[in-house]
């Protein structure tokens, strides 16, 4: 079987019009002259029309049918055309859209693993943020201690007098005490 088309049901179409159009003009005419023969009183004329009539009123019909079939055929094929456009439109734009999704999982799992890089780093450098912290604790305290020994070492040779409070470098203690961060830093970390 041959494959229909569009244009070929159109063509089919338009000859079954013609022919449908022609047919129903020689009905009305032989039911005009009929109806005439009949006010005439032309009887023998009017069954020769009636006769004429009955024979052409089956092709008539069935030209007509033709033409309201093929006309569902054509507006059947118009529709299954539209639908397959609007599946292989839909199936586009599905595939565009999961492409895009796609994408995004993926620069979302990139943007997350580069996340927990940088949190690891954050957290070796808060770390590193700590021990530097408490090294220059450590430093400040021996400064103290460098500093007492030295002014007990000016009492014992007589240069200075005893003092009931000896006052040692806090700088690196102050800053912990008057900043937040500072003091978290430390208080987290130990």
């Amino acid at each position: 079987m041959a494959t229909m088309t569009a244009t070929d049901i159109s063509e089919q179409l338009g000859k079954a019009r013609r022919e449908a159009a022609d047919l129903r003009m020689q009905l009305d005419q032989a039911e005009g002259e009929l109806a005439q023969a009949v006010e005439a009183k032309d009887y023998s004329r009017a069954d020769e029309l009636k006769r004429r009539a009955d024979d052409l009123r089956p092709h008539v019909l069935l030209a007509e049918s033709s033409v309201t079939a093929l006309q569902d055929a054509a507006a059947a094929l118009d529709e299954h055309h539209r639908k397959e456009h609007a599946t292989a439109l839909e199936k586009e734009r599905q595939e565009r859209f999961g492409a895009l999704r796609d994408a995004a999982a993926a620069a979302e799992r990139e943007a997350v693993d580069e996340a927990e890089r940088f949190l690891t780093e954050t957290k070796a450098h808060i770390a590193a943020a700590a021990e530097s912290l408490r090294a220059a604790l450590g430093a400040e305290a021996r400064a103290g201690l460098a500093r007492r020994e030295g002014q007990q070492a000016a009492i014992d040779a007589g240069w200075e007098q005893p003092s009931m409070y000896v006052s040692v470098p806090n700088r690196v203690q102050a800053h912990i005490d008057t900043d937040q961060l500072l003091a978290e830093i430390l208080r987290r970390t130990t």
